[in-house]
């Protein structure tokens, strides 16, 4: 996977694939143009909200490399934002090739990456025989099965404060992601501002401190808990309330207020 997805090294597939597909049509691996295909897919799924190509967006402000943090100047945004849209990727299913229609389109699998490789773990182990299983990575996991004498696999979410608190969750199938603040940002000027982008401004997403949502496979759920932390609460809900478990924390005035969707556990 780190062959295959990694921005952080010259050498990966898919590092590759972002020099040299605004040249023109890139054949792709079968591993990377499914990956790529499921993240097109669901940026049309979330109108855009989850976007694949944020990432001359995110080398700006300089949530890349966790380094070189700065606010970037409405000039800058403007400069960028025409090379940010999903749309911007064209994908030929008969030739499996890959091709950039603006230049200085990126793709930066931090929404989706992990997540698909987790599905990956899980299908691997799968093929080995294992019946029981959870695989996580950072904020992502997913389950198979259940644990020993057990009707449910325990995970805790982290309080987006550090104050040693933590949520637990029973989950008994399926995926569970969380986006939150706390982890990539940096404070100017007394603020916050998180590596969690509005694709549409170019600005970070405020008053929302995380999302965890739960979902069928992992790059589903890594993907959603990133557009949904940008939609926010009332339009995730409108669009995914039904389908998926969803659960805010959101931030004002210092405060934090949890609100959660249908289908997801009540929770503190």
């Amino acid at each position: 996977m780190d062959e295959l997805l990694s921005i952080h090294r010259a050498d990966s597939e898919l590092a590759v694939l972002n020099k040299a597909a605004t040249q023109g049509p890139v054949v792709a691996s079968a591993k990377l143009f499914a990956a790529l295909k499921t993240a097109q897919a669901l940026s049309r799924q979330t109108e855009g909200a989850f976007d694949p190509t944020i990432r001359p967006l995110a080398d700006l402000w300089g949530f890349i490399k966790k380094e070189g943090y700065r606010l970037p100047t409405k000039a800058e945004l403007d400069a960028v934002l025409p090379r940010i849209g999903w749309q911007k990727v064209r994908l030929d299913d008969t030739r499996h090739t890959v091709r950039f229609t603006v230049p200085g389109v990126s793709i930066d699998p931090g929404g989706f990456g992990k997540g698909f490789a987790v599905d990956h773990a899980i299908k691997r182990l799968e093929a080995l025989g294992v019946k029981n299983a959870m695989v996580k990575a950072g904020g992502d996991l997913r389950v198979i099965g259940l644990p020993p004498n057990r009707d449910h696999w325990l995970i805790f979410i982290e309080d987006p404060k550090k104050r040693g608190k933590r949520t637990t969750v029973h989950l008994r199938e399926g995926a569970l992601s969380t986006s939150g603040n706390y982890e990539n940002f940096f404070v100017a000027n007394g603020r916050r501002y998180s590596h969690l982008l509005d694709p549409r401004t170019g600005l970070p997403v405020q008053e929302v401190a995380s999302c965890t949502v739960t979902a069928p496979t992992c790059v589903q759920s890594d993907a959603l808990a990133t557009a949904c932390f940008i939609l926010g609460p009332k339009k995730s809900m409108s669009l995914f309330g039904n389908k998926l478990g969803i659960r805010f924390i959101l931030e004002k005035n210092g405060k934090l207020m949890p609100v959660t969707s249908r289908g997801f556990p009540a929770l503190p």
